[in-house]
């Protein structure tokens, strides 16, 4: 194969699985009320942190998927190559 067109599948699994890592981080648990009395200031802290965490959510979700599809495209970029291969010795 041309060295132009190889790609290191492994270190792009090692990659996407390294990202899915880090997205995963990103995955915490719901965080304590925000303490002080019920005025709109604390219920406006309250609802802030709450729409934060799900943006931050939304980005891992993000993250995730990307490591995902790296790591999948690395599997089908080694089938591609196996199905070459063999295609190629049924023409010999």
């Amino acid at each position: 194969m041309r060295p132009d067109l190889d790609v290191d599948t492994d270190g792009v699994r090692a990659w996407a699985a390294a990202l899915v890592t880090a997205g995963s981080g990103f995955h915490l648990p719901p965080l304590p009320p925000v303490p002080g009395p019920r005025w709109a200031v604390t219920d406006a802290v309250t609802v802030a942190t709450a729409a934060a965490r799900r943006t931050l959510a939304a980005i891992a979700d993000d993250i995730l998927a990307t490591g995902r599809a790296a790591s999948t495209t690395a599997d089908d970029y080694d089938g591609a190559d196996d199905r070459a291969a063999a295609g190629l010795r049924r023409l010999r």
